[in-house]
């Protein structure tokens, strides 16, 4: 096989790759920025209090 470019050309096409890669996982991985359920007490009331 005849290599039609250098090594190094060879090599800085591989870290664009990975690059641009790395930056797309980031971007459709992010988690969403919605705001996690958070537990609260349940308060039980009646329409009147016995007296």
């Amino acid at each position: 096989m005849v290599l039609t470019h250098t090594p190094a050309w060879h090599a800085a096409e591989e870290a664009d790759e990975r690059a641009w890669l790395d930056q797309w996982a980031r971007l459709h991985n992010a988690p969403t920025l919605q705001p996690e359920p958070v537990d609260m007490p349940v308060l039980l009331t009646t329409a009147g209090s016995p007296r």
